[in-house]
């Protein structure tokens, strides 16, 4: 069987820490982006399973992948993306998925 050429890759994962001890909460969840070149997005995804997280954070079994158009591979390239159909406005939508007020973005 031939797997083809290869291409990039990048796979988002969540990976679990146990939280600082100044938190409220029992854990932190990480999302990672990786770049990876594989022969297709399983290829990739089980390369970021074998990889695990530096430091032995816990992989809470989410990834997805995302097709890079190698061609264009430079500045500005998109190395993800993730379309959500929804009702919300533009502001409901930001707190719900993206701005809980937990979040650490530095």
């Amino acid at each position: 069987m031939t797997l083809g050429k290869s291409q990039w890759y990048g796979v988002r994962s969540i990976w679990r820490h146990e939280a600082p001890s100044d938190s409220p909460c029992r854990f932190t969840y990480e999302e990672r982006i990786v770049l990876y070149l594989a022969f297709n997005g399983d290829d990739a995804i089980a390369k970021a399973e074998r990889d695990g997280y530096p430091g032995g954070a816990e992989c809470i079994g989410y990834h997805m992948s995302f097709e890079i158009d190698s061609v264009n591979l430079g500045p500005g390239t998109e190395l993800f993306s993730l379309m959500r159909d929804s009702d919300l406005d533009a502001t409901k939508y930001i707190d719900r998925f993206h701005d809980s007020g937990h979040e650490r973005t530095r």
